[in-house]
């Protein structure tokens, strides 16, 4: 009489312990890397968007190194290092500007999409919509929309 052939042992008790155990610490892994990077994404978003109203931005920050880098390199004298940083500066200046009235047309482009959603929306729902979204606006550090 011959033996059937050996069938594939099954997997031990503490063997398939391990695998649930690793494949719960990479979930979990993963959970938190994802929850970090939301809070990083968050928090770099929401500076953005405060800083481009207020104070100093990468144009003068940019305008301050390149005019100390042009000074060294350039072996340039005061009064060349004194123009060409005022020229810097005022080009920092022109790019404030445009990155302040950009960032105003982006809040009031925000502000006309909700109005558009929020009027589409039934009476019920909306009351709830505008609280949501006065809630979030206020997370990122806009006013929130004044209610109807």
């Amino acid at each position: 009489m011959t033996t059937p052939p050996d069938a594939s042992p099954s997997p031990s008790p503490s063997r398939f312990r391990a695998w649930l155990l690793a494949a719960s610490i990479f979930a979990l892994g993963l959970a938190v890397g994802a929850a970090g990077l939301g809070l990083v994404g968050y928090v770099v978003v929401r500076r953005s968007i405060q800083s481009a109203l207020t104070g100093p931005g990468l144009a003068e920050r940019a305008a301050d190194r390149i005019g100390t880098d042009l000074k060294r390199d350039l072996s340039l004298t005061t009064e060349e290092a004194a123009r060409v940083q005022a020229i810097l500066d005022h080009s920092a200046s022109r790019f404030k500007t445009l990155r302040r009235r950009v960032a105003l047309q982006a809040a009031a482009e925000l502000r006309s999409a909700t109005e558009e959603i929020s009027s589409t929306l039934p009476p019920e729902k909306r009351a709830a919509f505008e609280a949501l979204v006065r809630q979030r606006l206020d997370r990122l550090g806009l006013p929130g929309r004044n209610p109807r």
